[in-house]
């Protein structure tokens, strides 16, 4: 994958905790905001899929189409 260089403008505190966290990992400030921003994108992109999922379990109606008026109290509670 072809990299491409961005500029940051950010306060210099937050930059020096950045500097802390990476080297307490053992990684460059690049790698971290590499590795938080793919984090979050697959985090929307799950749940983008998961709501999509929902939504056609939805279309396609209710699971259970039984009347339930027509169960009888003592059938919901058996023991198996």
């Amino acid at each position: 994958m072809k990299s491409r260089n961005i500029t940051f403008s950010l306060p210099a505190d937050l930059i020096r905790g950045a500097r802390i966290y990476a080297a307490e990992r053992d990684k460059t400030i690049n790698s971290v905001v590499r590795d938080l921003l793919e984090e979050a994108l697959s985090r929307e992109n799950r749940a983008r899929v998961a709501a999509h999922r929902l939504l056609a379990i939805a279309e396609r109606g209710p699971y259970f189409t039984a009347d339930l008026r027509k169960i009888r109290r003592e059938a919901l509670h058996e023991r198996r």
